[in-house]
């Protein structure tokens, strides 16, 4: 990044931490009197555009572009929590600014970005047994072969398998979890031959052994279930004080915690869904999105697979909301969304790729709409209409 960019950031951040020299602030001023600046200025102090509108990144982990940025500031003072959580967003959001704003060198950015590869996710997990310890699986990993509760767990990087020996007498049950953090997917089986694919940043709990007379597990995220068929006992899946019930079937629940809506869409067999205010049966190719704030249920005929493409390694969209679309992408690729304009949310496009090809080459498909143009800087995408 130039001198003066920089500069004109670090100054910005200075006056947001009230380190200012009086020669800082008198080449604040003089950069003020230039052009829009005074207007782009506004913009980035405003607190209300920072806390309380969606204006910028509905994603952005304020503590993780802190620790990144921190080598680059001076000591710091004592200051208010409001004034910690604004410099801690502005930080990351200033430097951009100096990059993608401030500057007409078309060059520039692509000095910064050169020698960054921004890539996708891969196979890797988080599995904590019910004694509280950890066992971390990812590609490097050799297999594991461990013993719970009268059940082998067999563990490697493509994926976790529970396999009951039929030994012991089990009196209660033994909760594993299951989490696949930001970039990251996983694949398990369970004790009863349910198969559950993990997409990023979701969590599992579930029972070592099934030994009741019903088989439940808890998610967070987006998990798609095969579950494995058993008359005698019922499959339920508990989500945000909402359950889903099963004999054999397969389905996708996306339930993110940072998402208006959960979303349970059917692709083969039969499910009852439970809300605190109704219930529904839905069969294949039907999806019900609740509401969060109002708890309806809505139902509506989908192209079910297009919703499970993601656990067979593809990204595929069909008139998707541009917001659910980079939602997932930046999870997947761990990367930062900044919206210029907050109405780009609600553009809808279609797309079909593969997860692990290039994040270019998927921005590249949607700018061909000529709807949209994104800027890559690091690890962060700035959202720009063009029409």
């Amino acid at each position: 990044m130039n001198t003066n960019n920089e500069k004109i950031s670090n100054l910005i951040i200075g006056y947001l931490r009230d380190e200012l020299t009086h020669r800082d602030r008198q080449e604040l001023e003089e950069w003020l009197k230039i052009g829009d600046n005074q207007r782009l200025f506004g913009r980035i102090i405003d607190k209300q555009n920072l806390i309380e509108q969606s204006l910028l990144n509905d994603e952005f982990d304020a503590a993780e572009a802190w620790n990144k940025m921190e080598a680059h500031l001076r000591p710091q003072r004592k200051i208010g929590w409001w004034l910690f959580y604004a410099a801690a967003v502005l930080v990351p959001l200033v430097l951009f600014f100096s990059v993608y704003i401030l500057s007409d060198d078309a060059g520039l950015q692509g000095e910064y970005v050169e020698g960054y590869k921004v890539k996708p996710g891969e196979a890797k997990a988080v599995l904590t047994l019910h004694d509280g310890s950890t066992v971390g699986i990812a590609s490097a990993d050799t297999l594991i072969d461990l013993l719970k509760s009268g059940t082998h767990i067999k563990l490697d990087s493509l994926g976790a398998n529970y396999t009951s020996s039929n030994t012991g007498h089990i009196e209660k049950l033994r909760y594993n979890t299951m989490v696949t953090p930001r970039g990251s997917e996983f694949k398990l089986t369970l004790e009863d031959g349910t198969k559950v694919w993990m997409n990023a940043e979701s969590q599992l709990r579930y029972p070592e052994r099934f030994v009741e007379n019903t088989r439940e597990v808890y998610v967070k995220g987006e998990v798609f279930f095969e579950v494995a068929k058993d008359t005698e006992k019922s499959f339920f899946v508990h989500f945000n004080d909402k359950r889903v019930k099963v004999l054999g079937t397969e389905f996708n629940v996306r339930c993110y915690e940072d998402e208006s809506s959960d979303v349970i869409t059917l692709v083969e067999g039969c499910i009852a869904l439970d809300s605190k205010r109704e219930s529904v049966i839905l069969s294949p190719d039907q999806q019900a999105v609740i509401g969060l704030n109002d708890k309806k249920i809505a139902i509506s005929n989908v192209d079910a697979k297009l919703f499970a493409a993601w656990k067979d390694g593809k990204f595929v969209y069909n008139n998707t909301p541009l917001e659910t679309i980079m939602k997932d992408l930046s999870r997947w690729y761990q990367l930062n969304i900044f919206y210029q304009n907050a109405n780009m949310k609600n553009k809808r496009f279609s797309l079909y790729t593969m997860r692990y090809d290039s994040i270019e080459e998927m921005l590249e498909i949607l700018e061909a709409t000529n709807k949209v143009k994104f800027e890559i800087f690091e690890d962060n995408i700035a959202i720009k209409s063009i029409d």
